[in-house]
């Protein structure tokens, strides 16, 4: 028997009917009696998977034969689909109406996250390349008097990094919208126990894990609140962060999502822009550095970082063109 739970979602596998009916009615009863829990006479049921399929946490899975031995095959389940379908039209309509980068970035935002949540399905590639035919009409029907549809060719960072290029799509207010059919199945893997923020070797292990796969960061970062930003500033960070491969500019150690600070050199209050580069990626920390005035403040944060001659000399580099004294 094998239970996978999600919250108070959750699925019992067994190998045949007679195990699944007294597991079920245990399990039923044990809620009821112990528990005071009603189970849903509608999403309760004992399923054969190699006959029906079974929808869990908006995929639908099934057992099928493949050469000796069974295999699941996961698709998105028809009622996430049309949740899907749905929620793009709402947000294109937005497009229609305010044709700016906001819109197009909320879109866009809303498409990364369903991709990354569904491409461990099976037969995402072709879920998705039905929804994005049954979202198509709409698409152009909306977007053709606002935009260019073509293959990008100034696409930045992020859609590089997360996009095959070989998708024709529109480009409005200087965005892409991302193309709903462009994704790829990406099988997921065991997780690891030792992984943890707050070990050094369990840091090391989720840091050496994600360096390969900068994209996933840098979609945390856009779903990341900027409000008060500019469309160019949003696009400037992720491109910087890209091109720094993740790292912080002056430990050089990589950054997750929540860690990176993204730094204007000269201040906009001074003049600075959110031009590409007038930015540059560093760690939470270092940025706090970069700005502080309080001597306490600033021995806190030396005692921490632990900086070396070279790194000290590009935070008073940083510090210089904010006007502020240099450290020692």
């Amino acid at each position: 028997m094998y239970i996978v739970r999600y919250a108070d979602d959750f699925k019992i596998f067994t190998n045949n009917h007679k195990s699944a009916t007294k597991i079920f009615h245990a399990v039923e009863g044990y809620l009821e009696n112990q528990l005071n829990l009603n189970i849903s006479n509608e999403k309760s049921t004992i399923t054969n998977l190699k006959r029906k399929s079974s929808d869990f946490l908006g995929f639908s899975i099934k057992l099928v034969k493949k050469r000796k031995r069974y295999v699941a095959n996961t698709h998105v389940s028809e009622k996430k689909k049309k949740d899907i379908l749905e929620k793009a039209k709402k947000r294109i309509k937005a497009i229609q109406k305010n044709p700016s980068g906001k819109t197009v970035q909320d879109y866009n935002s809303y498409v990364l996250g369903i991709k990354n949540y569904y491409k461990i399905a099976t037969h995402v590639t072709i879920d998705f390349a039905e929804i994005a035919f049954r979202l198509s009409k709409t698409l152009f029907n909306r977007l053709k008097s606002i935009g260019k549809y073509k293959i990008p060719t100034n696409a930045n960072a992020l859609y590089k990094r997360t996009h095959r290029n070989n998708y024709r799509t529109f480009e409005i207010a200087g965005n892409h919208v991302y193309p709903l059919a462009d994704i790829q199945t990406r099988f997921p893997q065991s997780f690891s126990q030792d992984i943890c923020n707050y070990t050094i070797k369990g840091r090391q292990k989720l840091i050496k894990s994600l360096k390969g796969n900068i994209a996933n960061e840098m979609q945390k970062m856009l779903l990341l609140s900027n409000k008060g930003q500019s469309v160019e500033y949003t696009d400037n960070r992720m491109s910087r962060y890209s091109m720094q491969n993740g790292k912080c500019g002056v430990t050089g150690i990589f950054l997750l999502a929540d860690e990176a600070h993204c730094h204007h050199k000269v201040p906009k209050g001074m003049g600075g822009t959110d031009e590409f580069n007038n930015l540059i990626i560093v760690h939470e920390f270092v940025h706090r550095l970069i700005h502080a005035t309080n001597e306490e403040t600033i021995r806190a944060y030396m005692r921490i970082l632990q900086l070396n001659d070279k790194q000290l000399k590009k935070i008073n580099k940083l510090r210089k063109a904010c006007n502020l004294v240099t450290l020692v």
